[in-house]
């Protein structure tokens, strides 16, 4: 292959994923209002983590991204829960034992439900400052010994917009105010998180939803114009620019963003349609959907990573998360194949692209799929799938052993 012999191939996804909605999690309340399927144990990973992760390091894989769940580790305000802390090192250290590098991730997509809506979470300053930054701190000090690395927010302006805007995750919104409100706080705890991880050993791994923005018609190019300011200019500013500017404020000289993360990590799923009135939509039209209504493109992929290499030519990169929603693996390896792929090409290219996250390992909870849309490279039966299977012959150049199938 073209890649580097130190390439990073690793596996990711949430916490709710792979263990189960925690009890005080914001994502609870939908659960027991039945707005969500019931996620239970997950992808059982609380319990079997150990076998998963060697399985991981026997299919090839040398990287890891853990969600350490904070409504998990701090049920109530103040209040930190060593058993979980105790867990999560446990976690960490089988990783360690099975030569996988851990990935400490500090929040995707579920808060705790006291931080979330007592609080008002991100949207709130003070809320940030005593809550959010305290968490970033105890997080440091508790897994600095096992963390490779870290990836504090997993698609931050994904999470506003979804839980805001689309009202597809809880608050479940459809308030543009809001929406507002949520970006900029988030965006701005995003900046906190790398900027108080920074000063540790570990490298820092930005974690973006980068989408390309296609207006689906010729009056929606200005709503195209816009959402590709919010979306992609926010970070590409920051990082590049040392600039923290949005489209309804001003820019904010930020010169302590440039350089302060060590991998702009791309979370690539899909393109996204837009029409004239801000709805999003599957792009290309006629294109085949996953379980979260969009269509994987591969090739996108390879626009993606050469954009942000023009725009950040000082940075590496990493694809910090790519996978489909599908019983079908077939097109799960058609896919995967074709990714990679692109990968290749961008680093013959002369990309720096250092890695690849799939999401995720093992089958587990999709959110308002429940368990219709699995992900995983193995099943909930630990069954190494045909797609994973041929992921592990590229990585390895070898067929894995009998006994993982």
């Amino acid at each position: 292959m073209a890649l580097p012999d130190d390439f990073r191939w690793g596996a990711t996804a949430s916490s709710v994923s792979t263990d189960g909605v925690a009890p005080t999690a914001d994502w609870s309340t939908w659960e027991r209002d039945g707005l969500a399927p019931r996620s239970g144990a997950g992808g059982g990973f609380t319990s079997d983590y150990a076998d998963d992760l060697e399985l991981a390091a026997q299919i090839g894989l040398t990287d890891i991204r853990v969600t350490v769940e904070w409504a998990r580790v701090e049920p109530r305000p103040g209040v930190v829960d060593s058993g979980v802390v105790d867990h999560y090192r446990e976690v960490l250290g089988a990783a360690r034992e099975a030569g996988l590098a851990p990935w400490v991730t500090l929040h995707h997509t579920s808060l705790p439900g006291w931080f979330a809506e007592d609080e008002r979470g991100f949207r709130d300053a003070s809320s940030r400052t005593r809550f959010w930054s305290r968490h970033v701190d105890r997080t440091a000090e508790q897994f600095d010994d096992l963390a490779a690395g870290w990836a504090p927010i997993e698609d931050p302006i994904g999470w506003a917009l979804r839980g805001f805007l689309l009202g597809t995750r809880p608050p479940g919104r459809h308030d543009p105010e809001q929406a507002r409100e949520a970006v900029e706080g988030v965006v701005e705890a995003t900046f906190d998180a790398w900027r108080l991880l920074s000063s540790g050993r570990q490298p820092v791994m930005a974690v973006l939803g980068l989408p390309s923005v296609v207006p689906v018609d010729v009056e929606a190019r200005d709503e195209a114009r816009l959402w590709e300011s919010v979306l992609w200019d926010t970070w590409l500013r920051a990082l590049g620019d040392g600039e923290f500017a949005l489209p309804w404020k001003a820019a904010v000289d930020r010169p302590d963003l440039q350089g302060v993360v060590d991998l702009v990590g791309i979370a690539a799923d899909h393109p996204v349609g837009i029409d004239r009135h801000g709805a999003f939509h599957p792009h290309p039209v006629d294109g085949r959907a996953d379980g979260s209504g969009f269509c994987p493109v591969p090739e996108e992929l390879g626009v993606v990573l050469r954009r942000v290499h023009e725009a950040l030519p000082d940075h590496d990169l990493v694809v910090a998360a790519t996978g489909v929603g599908t019983t079908d693996d077939d097109w799960r390896d058609e896919l995967l194949t074709a990714t990679v792929d692109q990968v290749e090409l961008a680093v013959t290219d002369g990309v720096p692209v250092t890695g690849l996250f799939h999401d995720s390992l093992v089958d587990g909870y999709e959110w308002t799929r429940g368990f219709d849309a699995p992900r995983g490279l193995v099943t909930r039966d630990r069954r190494l799938k045909e797609s994973g299977r041929n992921l592990s012959q590229r990585i390895t150049g070898h067929p894995p052993d009998a006994s993982l199938s």
